[in-house]
């Protein structure tokens, strides 16, 4: 399976009902927070993320605390894996980032930008 897209967006409640019906994890998205290609929610382990996505593309998910079941609920609803993670400069959150297009360019450009503690993920 995969994102639940309708009219090329990711709308957030299916964002919700993807990650609990194909990812087992429970979470709440905030209505409010929703922008053309993101929002943000909170998981049932109290973690806070965002994510920002293009569909089939990439995906960058930016979570208060590190929480694996989230970034493998991710992983599974979108159908392939994370490249790297770091600290986002910008938002000082752990980021995880998925780029089915050009990671290794991805990941060269966060090297060029200094992004803090970037590591190669598989």
């Amino acid at each position: 399976m995969a994102e639940t897209i309708v009219d090329g967006r990711w709308h957030w409640y299916n964002v919700m009902e993807d990650l609990r019906t194909q990812g087992g994890v429970e979470t709440i998205i905030d209505p409010t927070s929703v922008v053309p290609r993101g929002c943000a929610g909170t998981a049932a382990t109290g973690t806070l993320f965002n994510i920002t996505w293009v569909p089939n593309r990439l995906l960058m998910l930016s979570m208060s605390a590190e929480d694996l079941s989230l970034v493998e609920a991710f992983a599974t609803v979108v159908e392939y894996r994370p490249f790297c993670r770091y600290v986002s400069r910008e938002s000082g959150l752990l980021t995880y980032e998925w780029d089915k297009e050009d990671p290794q360019g991805r990941l060269r450009e966060l090297q060029d930008e200094g992004e803090p503690e970037l590591q190669e993920v598989s």
